[in-house]
């Protein structure tokens, strides 16, 4: 999993949630499964999509990572930035 694109304060929890979800995967499925155990399949599919989802919310393209870590920087040094978007375009 490439952390870059998640937030520096994301970082930790991403990193965590991300090993959940390979312990979740790759040996208590797994086991559910070859013991028939599917009300466990049934519970721990839904606790991989619940750290799926979560992941999904806190991950960003990496250039939006970047931008955040230079707006702090500038709010560091008091510097306050906002994001700005550019104006829409009104067909009539």
């Amino acid at each position: 999993m490439n952390l870059n694109h998640f937030l520096k304060s994301d970082r930790e929890k991403a990193e965590r949630l991300y090993k959940s979800l390979q312990f979740l995967v790759s040996e208590l499925l797994e086991d559910a499964v070859k013991e028939g155990d599917f009300d466990g399949c049934i519970e721990l599919a839904g606790s991989i999509v619940d750290h799926s989802r979560d992941l999904k919310k806190m991950q960003h393209p990496e250039k939006v990572v970047q931008l955040n870590e230079i707006a702090s920087e500038f709010f560091k040094r008091g510097i306050d930035v906002e994001c700005v978007k550019p104006p829409t375009r009104r067909v009539h």
